[in-house]
């Protein structure tokens, strides 16, 4: 069987189908398109049947591929991480915004938040931990593939954390189970990094209690949750933070110590 064959009658969407044969061959889609009429090995058609039909199973791509981009980027991830998601690149927006010196990412994963942030702004400190050493272990992968100087920890959420920063930014557990417009692929990703009690802030209150102790003067605690859950967030903080700004993913608290 030959390439346009295969994407013609692929089971799945034909982006999708694209990338799993892409993947098979080892080459850049643009090789699909110059050579429709490529003739597939058994073992690359056994790989793209196999691909396509997981994926046409409701198992995310990105699992299935072993990567996803992030920032023009690409990460290696398995099901032993949260995939990157695209809306999460605002963070590292905001984080360029502020120029901080010295950052921590909690809840680091995959790795895409703080080695994009060491990438973006070299010079930088930028520390990063997870609760979960098989996170750990493929974010410490992808920052020796992608060449950032991040330092990695195991700890669950600060508890391990001695030192001072000047900003904090967190992709933690924010989806409540209650919630019933969720996609069914998250159901292939780490349940742990996916859903929270308390209508899912049950973590993100916990890092707000223990962000100040850790932020310098005029420091920042940088948070990714659903916009439904911002004002909730707002108000916990509130007696905390002096300063408090929302933006669609984003929610940004001050700390102006005193």
């Amino acid at each position: 069987m030959n390439v346009n064959s295969w994407l013609n009658s692929a089971p799945v969407d034909h982006l999708d189908a694209e990338l799993i044969v892409a993947n098979a061959l080892q080459k850049d889609r643009t090789f699909l398109h110059a050579y429709p009429e490529y003739e597939f090995t058994d073992a690359e058609l056994k790989q793209v049947k196999s691909h396509t039909m997981r994926r046409a199973l409701g198992e995310p791509l990105a699992y299935i591929l072993g990567y996803k981009e992030f920032y023009g980027r690409i990460f290696k991830v398995n099901q032993d991480t949260l995939i990157p998601r695209p809306e999460t690149e605002a963070l590292i927006n905001v984080i360029k915004e502020l120029k901080p010196h010295r950052v921590l990412d909690v809840g680091t994963g995959s790795g895409c938040i703080a080695i994009t942030t060491a990438l973006e702004l070299p010079g930088i400190e930028v520390d990063a931990v997870d609760i979960s050493l098989k996170a750990l272990i493929m974010a410490k992968q992808n920052a020796t593939n992608l060449g950032a100087n991040v330092n990695f920890y195991q700890s669950n959420l600060l508890e391990k954390i001695e030192d001072e920063y000047d900003l904090i930014v967190a992709n933690l557990p924010y989806v409540d189970r209650e919630w019933d417009w969720t996609s069914p692929e998250l159901a292939y990703e780490p349940q742990t990094a996916l859903y929270a009690e308390d209508g899912g802030l049950a973590l993100i209150k916990q890092l707000i209690e223990q962000a100040p102790a850790h932020l310098r003067k005029y420091g920042y605690l940088i948070l990714e949750a659903d916009l439904s859950q911002h004002k909730k967030i707002a108000n916990y903080a509130s007696n905390l933070f002096d300063q408090i700004n929302s933006n669609d993913q984003t929610l940004a608290l001050s700390l102006c110590l005193r």
